[in-house]
Order: structure tokens, then C-alpha cells, then sequence
């Protein structure tokens, strides 16, 4: 559980906008943090609940980015 505290209070990009045992969305900018990093924190989150992230959905606005990651 530490690990997600940790995940939460992150000041760096990526931001965790949501989470749960089930999927984890995630903020960032595009142009400043590659995607690589946002899926490093959606594995880490999901990879705590024994699962895999899968990129269920992306928005993007300029240089915001929001993500959703599936747990599978």
C-alpha cells in the first residue's frame, strides 16, 4: 500500500488523476514527459494488484495528455 501513497503524492509527471484495483488514470504533459513514463507508473500501479496495464483510453489537448490503463 505504501507504494500507491507514494504513486499519489508524486509531484513529478505523471499525475494520478484516479485509481483503483481496476484501472488507474493519468495526467501529463506530452510535450515535456514521454508516454514511456506513464505507462512505467500504470505497470507499477497494476503490477501491485498482480495484474498488467493496457492503455484502455488517451486524450490529448494540445500538450495535456490524460490516459486511462486498464488492470488486466
Amino acid at each position: 500500500m505504501a507504494m500507491l501513497l507514494g504513486l499519489g503524492a508524486c509531484t513529478m509527471p505523471p499525475w494520478t488523476l484516479n485509481r483503483s484495483p481496476h484501472d488507474i488514470t493519468l495526467r501529463w504533459y506530452s510535450d515535456r514527459t514521454p508516454d514511456a513514463a506513464a505507462y512505467q507508473v500504470a505497470a507499477l500501479h497494476c503490477g501491485f494488484w498482480g495484474k498488467s496495464a493496457e492503455l484502455a483510453t488517451t486524450f490529448k489537448d494540445g500538450s495535456d495528455q490524460i490516459a486511462r490503463y486498464r488492470c488486466r
